[in-house]
């Protein structure tokens, strides 16, 4: 049988498309006579409207969707500051929500956006072929990635090279005396894995412990486990470094550390990643590789635009350029060691 489409139920029942979709979704603004007629049809065919279909229908509505992995992350307000001052000043909104790196919740989230009928959509998702992703795909809504890389060639994203930073942050780590190095870890993601994946090919260990720990995501996370860190690994003994690859987890541990009366960076050096702005403002100013998250919101948004408004399609794929940064939280003297600088 057929598909019925929205087509075929306005020219059965000799009325505008537009008339069924007001039947559909605001029924009392339609005549009785009109809107008997048109349900009658409905009820015949056992049409079912596509509610995502009808959200990517009618005019703009200068509204765009804003999908990040979690709120408590300074990373993401830092970022959503940069994309503000892309969208207000091209007068346009956004509403934005939380994945809690929960794939199912993503996807409703994007869904929700496309029925609210937003112009395009930013996404930092949970992984760059999820669910929700392979959704705007399907709709043709105008969409790019933030902080995740796509193997798709026709898909935009505005990411920093990670693998880079890390190699960064490893070329420096071989300047300091340790005895051992720990590696904490955050949510098994894109961007965390070439983080890890450059500190490691570009880390000199010779006799030296490396030791990794993983899926701490939040300040919380790393405050809780940092005692069982320093119990575990001797740290209070050992002369340590630290490389913990989001910075708001890596203030966790400054806090708690500086709490059990460990020394910093004297006893445990502790570099971080993201450089968002609370980094320097801890009790010690942490040591991090900076990806500059505002202009990455600053980018993705301007990308975004351009799809909306000038149905652009040949994709952004744009890398930002890492820089170390170095505070106290490794070395006495602190001040900054500047990288390349980010576009």
């Amino acid at each position: 049988m057929k598909h019925i489409t929205i087509d075929d139920i306005a020219h059965e029942a000799g009325v505008s498309k537009s008339t069924v979709s007001r039947v559909i979704s605001r029924p009392n603004l339609v005549k009785e006579k009109t809107r008997k007629q048109v349900l009658s049809i409905i009820e015949k065919y056992s049409y079912t409207p596509n509610v995502l279909a009808q959200g990517l229908a009618g005019m703009p509505t200068k509204n765009i969707g804003v999908v990040v992995d979690e709120f408590p992350n300074n990373f993401y307000i830092d970022m959503a500051d940069g994309i503000d001052s892309v969208i207000t000043a091209n007068n346009y909104t956004f509403q934005v929500m939380s994945s809690r790196w929960r794939p199912e919740r993503e996807l409703a989230g994007i869904r929700s956006m496309i029925k609210n009928r937003v112009d395009g959509i930013l996404i930092a998702p949970v992984s760059a072929d999820s669910p929700a992703v392979m959704e705007l795909k399907r709709f043709g809504v105008p969409f790019v990635l933030m902080n995740c890389q796509s193997a798709d060639p026709a898909v935009s994203f505005v990411s920093c090279d990670n693998y880079k930073g890390g190699a960064l942050l490893a070329e420096y780590f071989n300047t300091l005396e340790h005895e051992q190095i720990i590696i904490v870890s955050v949510f098994d993601h894109e961007s965390v894995r070439g983080r890890i994946r450059g500190f490691e090919e570009h880390l000199k260990t010779g006799t030296v412990r490396v030791t990794r720990y993983s899926n701490a995501k939040t300040y919380q996370d790393g405050y809780d486990i940092a005692p069982l860190v320093a119990e575990s690994d001797s740290i209070k003994t050992k002369k340590t470094s630290l490389f913990v690859t989001n910075d708001y987890v890596a203030i966790g541990f400054i806090t708690r550390f500086l709490e059990m009366g460990i020394t910093i960076p004297a006893q445990a050096a502790i570099a971080g990643f993201d450089d968002i702005r609370i980094s320097t403002l801890c009790r010690i100013p942490l040591t991090t590789v900076s990806q500059s998250v505002y202009d990455m919101g600053r980018i993705s948004a301007r990308a975004l635009l351009e799809q909306i408004q000038h149905g652009k399609t040949e994709p952004v794929r744009h890398l930002m350029e890492p820089r170390l940064i170095v505070r106290e939280s490794t070395s006495k003297s602190g001040g900054e060691k500047k990288g390349h600088k980010t576009p």
